[in-house]
């Protein structure tokens, strides 16, 4: 049981003020049996720290693993947005908008490209770990194409047929491989270990570790989303934290904002009740009309996004976010 490691820098064309490259640490975990190729990347969003730590954790227990193939780890997948912080790059663009990118022009569009050529030169599956903020809990993963695949992770519900052009995951896709996006965790819900678990189980799926897999059994997939966007300054409050990230919703308002000079309520976000007809309009159109649905809401939604509460929210934040079930794939054999 020998795991080789190796550490490189992949150096992006654009220079900082200095004359220094800019430049994406890799990390290789090579095991002593043949095996797939797999990279596994976080920090692409600059607010999204948690999935940074988990990979540097993931990567200790890889060192002693009894590992097939290569695994490749890239925790800081995004250097130039995760030195200030933001979910947006210091030159006003979201990396996660911009792949494939391209060598030149835009530090953002440089970095999507170096990134994505690279990895794809050695993997042909590609795992975008994402995490909540520190203000904002996140627990879902995005499909593109290969269901199976994304819910191997297990402890996320999976969403379906929601692509936002730009993404990494899209590129790698569009190049031949395979991948899924995973957001855990933020705010509060501040551990680590589900996003590490989570790709331990995907490693196990494709063939790079042995042994049991852990959690759920079934897995919910959901095929319809509301998205709930501040349309108000105010203060956001609700009935939902991220502790019950997860868990069904029930019918009526999630959360509202009120007016921080007079205490009025100024909106509510609200959750249709069984037999109600929705799927159209706002909460609905983040990712297009062609994707809006209209159906009759039979059970409780999942709750897939919720803010530390209370907190001052600007128009255009986001503020909940959930799921309904279209059906409950059992993993319980992968791995």
């Amino acid at each position: 049981m020998s795991v080789t490691v190796r550490s490189w820098d992949i150096e992006v064309p654009g220079r900082r003020i200095g004359g220094d490259r800019w430049t994406i640490r890799c990390h290789e975990f090579k095991g002593s049996r043949p095996g797939p190729a797999t990279a596994i990347v976080a920090g692409v969003i600059g607010d999204k720290p948690l999935a940074v730590l988990a990979l540097h954790e993931l990567g200790r227990r890889l060192e002693s693993a009894d590992l097939a193939g290569a695994v490749i780890l890239v925790p800081a997948a995004n250097p130039f947005g995760l030195q200030v912080g933001t979910r947006q790059n210091p030159d006003l663009l979201e990396l996660n908008r911009r792949f494939p990118g391209k060598p030149s022009g835009f530090l953002t569009d440089q970095i999507a490209h170096t990134l994505v050529t690279s990895l794809l030169e050695r993997v042909d599956c590609v795992i975008d770990l994402h995490s909540g903020t520190p203000a904002r809990a996140l627990n879902y993963t995005y499909d593109y194409g290969d269901l199976h695949l994304s819910a191997s992770f297990g402890y996320l519900p999976v969403v379906v047929d929601r692509h936002v052009p730009g993404q990494l995951s899209q590129a790698v896709v569009a190049a031949g491989g395979s991948s899924f996006l995973a957001e855990f965790g933020g705010a509060e819900l501040n551990d680590p270990e589900p996003g590490i678990a989570g790709c331990l189980n995907t490693l196990r799926y494709r063939g790079h570790l042995t042994g049991e897999r852990t959690g759920p059994d079934k897995v919910p997939i959901l095929d319809q989303v509301k998205v709930f966007l501040a349309s108000h300054n105010g203060v956001l409050d609700g009935r939902y934290s991220p502790a019950d990230l997860g868990q069904p919703v029930a019918p009526g308002p999630i959360g509202w904002i009120t007016n921080v000079v007079t205490g009025a309520r100024m909106e509510e976000f609200i959750i249709e009740g069984p037999g109600e007809i929705t799927g159209n309009g706002e909460g609905f159109d983040l990712w297009g009309p062609g994707l809006e649905r209209q159906f009759e809401v039979r059970d409780q939604p999942l709750l897939m996004m919720a803010p530390s509460r209370p907190a001052i929210v600007n128009p255009g934040d986001f503020t909940y976010a959930v799921g309904w079930v279209r059906e409950l794939l059992d993993v319980s054999g992968y791995g």
